[in-house]
């Protein structure tokens, strides 16, 4: 299920996947598409891409970082499966996918705290300094840490934290990781906050973040921010609209 396909594999799970047409996608664009698809009774997300990836499949590597992820106590999709096709002379290129659990939600972080009242963010922000300082602590780095990469997981499906980060294919774990990977994250966070969220709040995330990384000193707590807070108003500048929280 998990290696390289010839021809005549391609009709097993997942190798069928590389080719059906799903009613509708969720996410289309770049040589990617994600759609939800019914495996009997078991609903699954699969991500599917056009290209060989620079060291390894896109599948294979997304794969590997759920099952890590998870291994290191992050609450993410669980990973089901894998596989790649090498390129042809047809299709000119490579194509990968991997299949996922299906999270069941109604929203993510970023639309849920559009409407939340100021009881519910400061429980969100708990929840989600959580999540963020165990994944730093632990030497990864999202790259592409956006309040829309959480879900909001219905509770009566949650098991865990109701919180479930996604969109995890670029996330990188360093032993000693760069400051800079770390700083990037955070304003992710800060530049996809809607707009319902006060400023103060936003810097009392951050305060909460630094305290949690054992990051006292006042000096050091003020480059931070000042690092932080730079970063985010250059991703302001230039990140997709569907990224950023501002309305």
């Amino acid at each position: 299920m998990t290696n390289d396909l010839s021809t005549r594999a391609r009709a097993s799970f997942p190798a069928f996947l590389l080719d059906v047409r799903p009613p509708r996608f969720l996410r289309r664009s770049g040589g990617r598409e994600t759609f939800l698809w019914e495996l009997g009774s078991r609903r699954v997300v699969v991500k599917r891409t056009l290209g060989a990836g620079r060291t390894r499949p896109s599948g294979r590597r997304e794969h590997e970082v759920l099952l890590a992820l998870r291994a290191d106590g992050i609450p993410v999709p669980q990973a089901i499966s894998w596989c790649h096709e090498r390129g042809s002379l047809l299709r000119g290129s490579a194509r990968s996918i991997v299949v996922m659990e299906h999270v069941e939600h109604r929203e993510n972080l970023r639309e849920r705290l559009a409407t939340a009242n100021a009881a519910e963010r400061q429980v969100l922000a708990g929840e989600l300094l959580d999540v963020v300082a165990r994944l730093h602590e632990a030497g990864w780095y999202h790259r592409d840490l956006y309040l829309q990469h959480f879900l909001v997981a219905c509770p009566r499906k949650a098991i865990g934290p109701p919180l479930v980060l996604i969109d995890v294919g670029r996330a990188r774990r360093e032993k000693n990781p760069r400051r800079r990977w770390f700083v990037k994250d955070l304003a992710a966070l800060l530049v996809s906050c809607p707009a319902a969220v006060p400023g103060r709040e936003r810097l009392r995330f951050l305060s909460a973040y630094l305290a949690r990384r054992g990051i006292r000193e006042r000096a050091v707590r003020r480059a931070w921010a000042r690092r932080v807070l730079a970063k985010a108003a250059r991703m302001g500048a230039h990140v997709p609209r569907d990224e950023r929280g501002a309305d």
